[in-house]
């Protein structure tokens, strides 16, 4: 899947890349089936902006009265991933940086999976770390923050989220080009062999352990870039009334969002 969020292109210039290569006879299918979905969000996409009424990718889920475009999305999406064995959702992100892959934390087959498609560093621990903020309790509903690939997860499947880079980054897109192709390489359904599978000394895995909310207009410390280590207490940002936000841990700066609408995700922290 690509353009879960609009604005986020690589995904569909990679797609229809591999798109073409099968139609035209340059890429055989030669086991299994593959569904490619190019612009998951049109509307979005349309428009250029991470979603149009609510984001898509943080509550997946199909619903009996669908109040919003992305409710209605995910009610036509969620049948098409109930019946998938394995789940590829493609995506960008805003500051930048190394490509990396988000997995489950213990399921081997998807360390497996991801560790093949190209990227070095894998993240874990995005459903717990939603978990806890509280705020899923507060609005005491188990959906929220349920994406794409968690709700492939709940039918059964692999389920691995790529980041290719930066929304702009002219890289992006022949990372996401190479992800798919090594995938259907892994899977056997194209007849090309095996990448060579990168040793497990060389892949990093990042644990998520904190979400952290931009609540009013606070600002970084720094700029931070993705990834970047911090110290137990270093101040990592200040909120509007110069109350520090600090390193929980030794860790890392995850994805940080400077712009980040008040009310949405600011920036994420693991170790």
């Amino acid at each position: 899947m690509g353009a879960i969020h609009g604005n986020e292109k690589c995904g569909t210039i990679a797609i229809d890349r591999v798109m073409q290569e099968i139609d035209t006879g340059h890429l055989k299918i030669v086991k299994g089936e593959v569904t490619f979905i190019p612009i998951s969000n049109p509307k979005a996409y349309e428009i250029d902006q991470r979603y149009y009424e609510r984001n898509l990718n943080r509550y997946f889920v199909p619903t009996e009265n669908p109040d919003c475009y992305e409710a209605k999305l995910a009610n036509i999406l969620c049948p098409i991933l109930a019946r998938c064995d394995v789940h590829l959702s493609i995506h960008s992100y805003t500051v930048g940086g190394a490509p990396f892959i988000f997995v489950s934390p213990t399921d081997k087959r998807e360390h497996d999976f991801a560790t093949a498609l190209g990227p070095h560093t894998l993240l874990t621990g995005w459903t717990e770390a939603y978990a806890a903020t509280g705020r899923k309790a507060v609005a005491m509903d188990e959906n929220e923050g349920v994406g794409t690939v968690e709700w492939a997860r709940r039918c059964g499947a692999i389920g691995v989220d790529i980041e290719c880079g930066q929304h702009k980054d002219p890289l992006a897109p022949g990372i996401a080009y190479d992800a798919i192709r090594n995938a259907l390489r892994y899977l056997e359904i194209i007849g090309e062999p095996k990448q060579e599978i990168k040793a497990p000394e060389k892949t990093q895995l990042v644990t998520m352990s904190r979400v952290y909310y931009r609540d009013d207009a606070g600002n970084f410390t720094k700029s931070w870039k993705h990834l970047e280590p911090v110290k137990k207490g270093e101040a990592l940002a200040l909120r509007a009334d110069g109350t520090p936000v600090v390193a929980p841990d030794d860790g890392y700066v995850i994805m940080p969002k400077d712009n980040a609408p008040i009310g949405e995700e600011w920036f994420y922290f693991g170790t």
